[in-house]
């Protein structure tokens, strides 16, 4: 049994794999998200082996990814760990396998792209 972290974590590579591209061999979420898990803001890449695009996605599924974000957050929180404010997400398709790389940054929110 996985512990709540990577229940959370396959819940969003799964979400990711959803709703990305077809053709997509990589996918890239970055999010920032406020301290108190609150705020979102996300870019999503894919790549399918020979370019890179930026997708968007429809706002249920944003919402769906704000709160898992937010469970993730919040877990690592509660297991005394430092509120994450950055976070990107890599999901290898052909793999079957994510990555997730968290960061601390005190304002993770910036002004035009997150990359």
């Amino acid at each position: 049994m996985d512990s709540k972290d990577v229940e959370i974590s396959k819940e969003i590579g799964q979400c990711l794999y959803d709703i990305a591209p077809e053709d997509a061999k990589t996918i890239l979420m970055i999010a920032a998200l406020s301290p108190e898990g609150d705020v979102s803001q996300f870019e999503f890449y894919s790549n399918n082996g020979i370019n890179e695009s930026e997708f968007s996605i429809n706002d249920s599924d944003t919402m769906k990814l704000h709160y898992l974000a937010g469970a993730h957050q919040k877990f690592m929180v509660a297991n005394k760990q430092p509120a994450w404010t950055r976070c990107e997400f890599t999901v290898n398709v052909d793999a079957n396998k994510f990555s997730m790389e968290l960061g601390y940054e005190e304002d993770a929110f910036r002004d035009g792209f997150l990359r």
